[in-house]
């Protein structure tokens, strides 16, 4: 093994440990429980624009990319 594995290892188990350890605490209840909280059930973009968007920026990106 090389350096590179022993870095990118550590720092693999360094952030499982760090997600498994902060991962126990919960918010508070005036976090939870607010009266201004985002409604998540209503969308402001349909799938079908956002995935209209994406075509599109993926044919331009062809197109540019042919050219150059």
């Amino acid at each position: 093994m090389d350096l590179n594995s022993f870095v990118f290892g550590g720092l693999a188990v360094v952030s499982l440990a760090m997600f498994f350890f902060l991962g126990r605490f919960k918010a508070s209840r005036s976090q939870i429980e607010r009266d201004d909280r985002i409604d998540w059930s209503q969308r402001k973009f349909s799938l079908w624009k956002m995935l209209l968007y994406c075509l599109g920026a993926v044919v331009a990106i062809v197109v540019i990319s042919r050219m150059i």
